[in-house]
């Protein structure tokens, strides 16, 4: 086996074999960023994150076909923040799987075929929320295999705020 071979291999494994640990440095990136408005983040790609860096690996170690295409996992969709949130949660990702390959020796074959499917994923997502908001908008290029569901948030200022003593909660 090749150098470069046992590089990619190794890379792929992580990706395949311990998705939950690049998705814990995502989640950590997330929170770091949100950390400034005093709640946790709300990421709609919770669910999502896990499964697709596994299909990610398995794109590493040769699989035909978009990672996205193959993610089986629940998009939460949430069309009141917009495409602007799903683009942070979705760089988040990126830094993330980017530092992990060149951490792990892989070259930048590995680093273009992970942009590659996290622009798939990007574009794919954004197009299944402008659909949410319009059906007639066009069908993503790139299909995603999970199930997307429409999310409702409160105004942040209806949200539920702890009342003054009486441990009772109101609305404001």
């Amino acid at each position: 086996m090749t150098e470069r071979a046992r590089r990619v291999e190794g890379v792929a494994r992580v990706f395949t074999g311990q998705p939950e640990r690049l998705a814990a440095a995502w989640r950590r990136v997330r929170f770091a960023a949100t950390r400034k408005e005093g709640s946790p983040p709300r990421n709609q790609l919770d669910s999502v994150v896990e499964p697709f860096i596994r299909e990610v690996g398995r794109s590493l170690e040769g699989k035909e076909g978009s990672a996205w295409s193959r993610t089986r996992a629940v998009l939460r969709l949430t069309p009141k923040r917009g495409a602007r949130a799903l683009h942070e949660e979705f760089s988040a990702l990126r830094r993330c799987l980017l530092d992990a390959v060149e951490a792990l020796g892989g070259g930048d074959e590995e680093l273009a075929m992970v942009n590659q499917a996290l622009d798939e994923a990007v574009d794919s997502a954004v197009a299944l929320m402008e659909r949410l908001g319009n059906p007639l908008a066009p069908r993503p290029r790139v299909p995603f295999a999970g199930l997307v569901v429409q999310l409702f948030e409160k105004p942040v200022a209806a949200r539920e705020k702890p009342a003054a003593d009486d441990g009772r909660r109101a609305v404001h």
